[in-house]
């Protein structure tokens, strides 16, 4: 345990902890990411229980935040390497790799590039809000008009690479804000790699349906499958970038 602080060093020590936490949907998920119990992190943010040694490590390695700003002795955030550059932490960014594939929105073409082109940086605060700690992410372009006027051609989109392929919405979510999409994936059918909604159906198909009203909706039967793979859920995107 680490020297004890006065109580108004351990308040600040509390506030400073939760301000890191409120990155993340709940405390219990703040817990697993720093391989804590998540009664000592709440003990912590309460600002009531002096700061012990394996929670210090642990949120100055997982934040990239000095211990003694954690403690209130500095108000400088970033902790400095032993190379003396700077590690940043939560308040800085990722770096996600941009690939070098096109997602059609449309017609579209078939692109069997997936080289990665390079990457961009991307809030790390606002990814602890899209995806899920430890999922692979990758930034693609959208293709293609099928998708306006919410995805637009040539839109920046920020895919979570996981297995989603048995967790597909049986009908189309409704939207709890303007950004709450759930259902728009980033797919490969027939080796052309494709963005749209996506629900099951029936008997293991699954729908595939666009914005714009131009084009109608494909449903996948089960040969049409044999060519299909998620290869993603697109959980941002910037139609200006």
């Amino acid at each position: 345990m680490v020297k004890k602080t006065a109580r108004g060093e351990t308040r600040l020590f509390g506030a400073r902890v939760r301000a890191l936490v409120d990155r993340f949907d709940s405390v219990a998920e703040a817990a697993r990411f720093l391989d804590v119990a998540e009664q000592t992190l709440r003990n912590a943010c309460s600002g009531e229980h002096e700061p012990r040694s394996p929670l210090l490590i642990a949120l100055s390695e997982k934040f990239g935040v000095s211990v003694d700003y954690l403690l209130g002795r500095s108000d400088e955030s970033e902790l400095t390497t032993e190379n003396g550059g700077t590690f940043y932490g939560v308040n800085s960014f990722v770096r996600v790799p941009r690939l070098e594939v096109r997602a059609a929105a449309g017609a579209g073409s078939v692109n069997h590039t997936f080289a990665t082109d390079r990457e961009l940086p991307f809030p790390r605060w606002m990814l602890r809000r899209l995806a899920p700690y430890g999922d692979r992410l990758s930034f693609l372009r959208a293709k293609g008009d099928s998708m306006e006027p919410m995805i637009a051609d040539g839109a920046l989109l920020l895919v979570c690479e996981a297995e989603y392929d048995q967790k597909l919405p049986e009908r189309a979510p409704k939207p709890r804000s303007a950004w709450d999409h759930t259902d728009i994936y980033v797919f490969l059918l027939d080796g052309e790699t494709r963005v749209k909604r996506l629900r099951r159906a029936k008997h293991g198909a699954i729908v595939v349906s666009s914005d714009n009203t131009a084009y109608p909706p494909e449903v996948l039967l089960e040969d049409d499958l044999k060519g299909f793979k998620i290869c993603g859920r697109v959980v941002w995107w910037d139609n200006r970038l």
